[in-house]
């Protein structure tokens, strides 16, 4: 029985991978959210199957990260598995609207604490629960790609720190590879999210079931590659 980790899964692209991977009562999946005091309504049903299990984990936070491993090594002790799947799903664009003429350096900082301290911290934190040849995946962005984003000016701060994540994957792929975990990037595309806004044109369930088709296919030679939901590879 498989076990998923995955962090941002409360809502948007996080709870519909929830949704997908709780109707296969053979998955075990570890949902983790900013604050059990949010609106957790739609997640709280999915956990009558019996197979989803809620804690607390906000990802701007080192304190809430450091404490993490208590809280995984409690469920995977009751379960006796270690984890299969780690998905870093959390993320913000909070400051979409920037430029790089206009870069505010308290959001900057903000979105480098989020986006990519904390998917660094938490696999640090969780890398001893890891299964051999686990898959972890770090959602990242087109936007993170320079070569697509040479010709998107949009979400300035946003891009740089996914970017930022890219380059925290391909780390993480040497330094876990002994391990014999895959480690890769993965852009969902534009979903039709509440952070995808207006003009985003990918179905949430669309792009979680291509995600988990790819990652179902992956080897061990893709381990630090950037790929599309659709299985297509990113161009860095």
């Amino acid at each position: 029985m498989p076990t998923y980790f995955l962090t941002g899964a409360n809502r948007g692209i996080g709870l519909e991978f929830v949704r997908q991977l709780s109707a296969d009562a053979n998955n075990n999946i570890i949902a983790a959210v900013r604050s059990k005091k949010g609106d957790l309504d739609e997640l709280k049903a999915l956990t009558t199957k019996g197979n989803v299990r809620i804690i607390e984990c906000d990802v701007s936070s080192l304190d809430s990260i450091s404490s993490l491993e208590f809280r995984v090594a409690e469920i995977l002790t009751k379960t006796g598995d270690s984890i299969n799947y780690l998905f870093n799903v959390a993320g913000i664009n909070a400051t979409s609207s920037d430029t790089s003429l206009s870069i505010d350096p308290a959001s900057l900082q903000n979105h480098m604490n989020v986006n990519v301290l904390g998917p660094a911290k938490i696999v640090e934190t969780l890398q001893r629960y890891l299964a051999r040849g686990a898959m972890v995946m770090n959602m990242t962005s087109g936007l993170a790609s320079m070569t697509v984003a040479k010709d998107m000016p949009k979400c300035c701060t946003y891009s740089i720190s996914k970017a930022a994540q890219n380059m925290l994957s391909l780390h993480q792929a040497r330094e876990l590879r002994r391990n014999h975990a895959i480690v890769i990037c993965m852009d969902p595309g534009w979903v039709k999210t509440r952070m995808g806004g207006k003009g985003a044109m990918v179905q949430p369930e669309v792009s979680i079931a291509g995600m988990l088709d790819v990652l179902k296919g992956l080897k061990k030679e893709d381990s630090g590659k950037f790929f599309r939901f659709d299985g297509s590879q990113v161009p860095w």
